[in-house]
């Protein structure tokens, strides 16, 4: 609750500033004059987006588990429908409780995919940020992004070199019968923390590396697509590498506290982030306007359908779940 309040003082704060110092005008103005033809395109661009992420999670989760990647598609939508209106991200609660209701998928697969995600995600986001600053100056109030970004991006280089020198190690380390045996608590217990290991080194897969990799850079391919297809729309003259560094910092900017959907801290993040580049404040705000309602609505749209449509197949039934997971914990304890 207290994180819910923090967000909606943010949100408040972040919209009342935005629209106080930026001439609605103008704003108006840039999103009435905004092209449709590229609004389509960048929708398009989000549903591709969306169908790499769904392939990327299915490549990180059990490969022997019967889940196919339409069924993972359906979930990924509904939960960012939920993360969209309700606070706190229930949908990413939800998102866990409908996927263990998935034959051969257990909490600890879904927990270690959502996190090896968070992973992947993030060195795409950084490697596309130290990509493009070669290519394009990045105004002095950047350079100390710029350096954290190389210092973060050095020592994630260093981990995923060490995890890459000892996967072997790791994995046989993962999947230790002993260690699993030590942990306190049931049968249960054990088999989630076993499984948890199991996900998490699909990452380190020799089979499957280059896939989720090769999808991971697809779908953020499309998000930098979309940014400047609506870049295009509302005719800001601005290359394509800014389109990056939009997706970099509204990104990092949802990590802060804020209202469902991310309202007021998206804006002001992506309104900012333009401004340095000789974009007028108000065709900034239009443009930050128009990118969260393309990011916002289609999906939560389509979440909408499946889950009214879908819901029988999908097995959201929360209070069911529930039940089942008061019934294991009383079930007695057993020793491996």
């Amino acid at each position: 609750m207290r994180r819910f309040l923090i967000g909606l003082v943010v949100t408040a704060v972040c919209a009342a500033l935005l629209f106080r110092l930026i001439p609605w005008s103008s704003t108006e103005a840039a999103l009435q004059a905004a092209d449709p033809r590229f609004i389509a395109l960048a929708v398009t661009c989000l549903v591709a987006s969306l169908v790499a992420k769904t392939v990327r999670w299915r490549l990180l989760l059990p490969e022997g588990s019967a889940v196919s990647t339409t069924r993972l598609y359906r979930i990924l939508h509904i939960s960012f429908l939920l993360n969209n209106v309700l606070p706190a991200r229930l949908g990413d609660v939800a998102r866990v409780a409908m996927t263990t209701r998935q034959p051969g998928i257990r909490f600890g697969h879904v927990i270690s995919s959502m996190l090896t995600e968070r992973v992947t995600d993030m060195v795409t986001l950084l490697t596309g940020f130290l990509l493009i600053s070669p290519f394009r100056p990045v105004p002095d109030g950047y350079e100390p992004w710029l350096r954290a970004a190389w210092v973060i991006f050095a020592a994630m280089a260093c981990v995923a070199l060490g995890a890459t020198l000892f996967r072997e190690r790791i994995g046989l380390l993962a999947r230790h019968d002993r260690i699993v045996a030590r942990l306190p608590g049931n049968q249960r217990l054990r088999e989630e923390v076993w499984s948890f290991g199991e996900g998490f080194r699909q990452l380190f897969s020799r089979q499957r590396l280059v896939p989720i990799w090769g999808w991971s850079w697809g779908a953020w391919i499309g998000a930098f697509a979309i940014n400047y297809l609506l870049m295009k729309a509302l005719h800001i003259d601005a290359p394509f590498p800014v389109a990056v560094l939009l997706t970099c910092t509204t990104n990092l900017a949802m990590l802060i506290p804020s209202s469902p959907g991310y309202i007021g801290v998206f804006h002001a993040a992506a309104t900012l982030s333009l401004l340095p580049f000789d974009v007028a404040s108000g065709p900034a705000l239009s443009f930050a306007i128009l990118a969260h309602l393309v990011n916002v609505v289609p999906v939560s749209l389509i979440g909408a359908v499946f889950l009214l449509l879908g819901h029988d197949q999908i097995n959201l039934n929360l209070r069911a779940l529930r039940g089942e997971q008061a019934e294991q914990a009383a079930e007695p304890e057993t020793v491996a």
